[in-house]
């Protein structure tokens, strides 16, 4: 009987931690912002095989993203 008391506990706990997780991860998420590509993402893009054009369309692509706020 005592076990089952502390199993209840202890997953109400972990549940609470869980719950507590998703939350500031969920926070955390809707307040990132969006940056143009870096001068080493460029140099990714560039190495494998990407062009100019190719590497203006992805920071184009990125300026129209819409995040939910």
């Amino acid at each position: 009987m005592i076990s089952a008391i502390i199993g209840a506990v202890i997953m109400s706990g972990v549940t609470v931690a869980m719950l507590l997780a998703v939350r500031i991860t969920d926070d955390a998420l809707s307040k990132v912002g969006k940056y143009q590509l870096t001068i080493q993402e460029k140099q990714i893009l560039s190495d494998a095989g990407f062009d100019s054009r190719d590497i203006e369309s992805v920071n184009n692509d990125i300026e129209l993203i819409k995040f939910k706020k």
